[in-house]
């Protein structure tokens, strides 16, 4: 397993979360097992002895490392590949109505700079939303966001990087697909505009997002503010990238909503990013 994730090449954020699954689940259970023990009924006992999302992760990170076995000679076959994870409930998809999105950006604004001591709270978390609610990227994209990113004559932004939970910055964004340069939505370049207009800005250097320090924001420190400044509203970042795709799909189809946020397949876009109608449209026509 040491092996494998010292040269499997995913984002530092995915290398973290496999290393704590092996050093947490998989060296602690299965890890002094030889090769030729690691039977495919070993790994199914061992994944449902597991929660489903560190299942999930565990079988990713055990069938990558068997392929690589079985690449090099090894092991003749790979036992992760036919065994099974739990069924388990997909949440529906929520796409956002205009009036949530006008209560959510309203409480964050409410919160921002409300506290009476100390430093201003939620710099730049307003500006944060908008960008985040008129362009679909993920949270991590729009805290990677430089200058050299931005588009303003044409209205694009190009997505070309991502940070990490240390407040630093991968160039490269979750995939290969990812990378891309889009049109945004007018608040978002507004909120770009606003942020570009700020006092400190040309000391801050790249940084479109910057800390106090200068540094990239990370995506649990923002997270976390917007959990308190939401309130008791049953809102998410990611629930705005959601949104986006529904609504693009609902106008120009799947396809182009998955090309707009930068997704690998119009599967994953299908299973995890639209919000099923509440009524379906009127194909009578077709009939």
């Amino acid at each position: 397993m040491d092996i494998w994730l010292a040269q499997h090449d995913v984002t530092e954020s995915s290398k973290t979360t496999y290393r704590k699954c092996v050093d947490m689940h998989i060296n602690p259970n299965i890890g002094e097992l030889r090769l030729n023990e690691l039977t495919t009924q070993r790994v199914q006992t061992f994944l449902e002895s597991l929660t489903p999302g560190t299942a999930k992760t565990a079988r990713a990170a055990l069938g990558s490392a068997c392929g690589m076995a079985v690449r090099w000679g090894v092991v003749a076959r790979n036992p992760v590949r036919d065994t099974k994870l739990k069924k388990t409930s997909r949440k529906e998809v929520r796409a956002l109505s205009d009036e949530e999105i006008s209560q959510y950006r309203s409480a964050i604004e409410k919160w921002c700079g409300g506290n009476s001591s100390g430093t201003k709270r939620g710099e730049s978390l307003v500006e944060i939303v908008d960008v985040l609610r008129g362009s679909g990227m993920r949270i991590g994209e729009v805290l990677a966001l430089r200058w050299q990113d931005i588009d303003f004559e044409n209205g694009t932004v190009t997505v070309a990087g991502t940070v990490d939970n240390k407040g630093g910055r991968n160039s490269h964004p979750k995939t290969e697909k990812s990378r891309r340069t889009i049109p945004v939505k007018q608040c978002a370049l507004q909120a770009l505009k606003v942020q570009w207009g700020k006092e400190y800005r040309p000391f801050m250097g790249e940084i479109v997002f910057p800390t106090r320090n200068g540094t990239y924001r990370t995506v649990p420190n923002v997270s976390g503010d917007l959990k308190k400044a939401r309130g008791d509203l049953d809102i998410h970042a990611h629930d705005f990238r959601k949104t986006v795709a529904t609504r693009i799909e609902e106008s120009h189809g799947v396809m182009a909503a998955s090309r707009y946020l930068g997704h690998a397949s119009t599967k994953v876009t299908e299973q995890s990013y639209l919000a099923r109608p509440s009524v379906v449209a009127d194909y009578t026509e077709a009939f």
